[in-house]
C-alpha cells in the first residue's frame, strides 16, 4: 500500500461515515398545516431523501481505516479527517484555501505540505500496523 492508496482510503472512510445512519433522530415537533397529496402539491411526495448504506466491506474498511488514524498523534488525526471530509462530493478534492482559513494557516500550500507529511508518517505507522494486526490473527 503506498501513499496514494492511503489517501483513497482515508477518502473512501469520510464517504462511508457519511453514508451512515446519524446517531440521533432529530424529531419535527411543530404543528403543520396538511399538503396536497397529488402531483399539483408543489413537488411534496411521501418518500424522503434515498440514503445509501455502507455494505460490510466498506464498514470493515472505515473500521481499518479508523485504527490506522489512531497511531497518529491528534494534531496529524485532525488534518487528515478534515481533508477527507471536505473532499467528499467534490470532483476538485479538497478546499485547501478553506481549509488553511480554518486552521489558522495563510497559505493553503502549508495545509498540503502538512497533509502530505502526516500520509507519509501514516505510511510508516501502517507498516508496523499491519504487522500488529496480522500477529495477531
Amino acid at each position: 500500500m503506498d501513499i496514494n492508496e492511503l489517501h483513497t482510503m482515508m477518502l473512501d472512510m469520510a464517504v462511508t461515515e457519511r453514508r451512515l445512519p446519524k446517531a440521533i433522530r432529530v424529531q419535527k415537533q411543530a404543528s403543520w398545516p396538511d399538503y396536497p397529496m397529488d402531483w399539483h402539491g408543489y413537488g411534496w411526495t411521501q418518500q424522503g431523501e434515498v440514503r445509501l448504506r455502507p455494505t460490510g466491506d466498506q464498514i470493515d474498511a472505515m473500521d481499518e481505516a479508523h485504527g490506522m488514524l489512531m497511531a497518529m498523534d491528534q494534531d496529524s488525526r485532525r488534518l487528515i479527517m478534515a481533508v477527507a471530509h471536505s473532499a467528499v462530493g467534490r470532483d476538485r478534492g479538497p478546499r485547501w484555501s478553506k481549509l488553511a482559513h480554518i486552521l489558522g494557516l495563510n497559505d493553503p500550500r502549508i495545509v498540503k505540505r502538512n497533509y502530505r507529511d502526516a500520509l507519509t508518517k501514516m505510511y510508516y505507522r501502517s507498516i508496523s500496523y499491519r504487522a500488529q494486526t496480522s500477529a495477531l490473527t
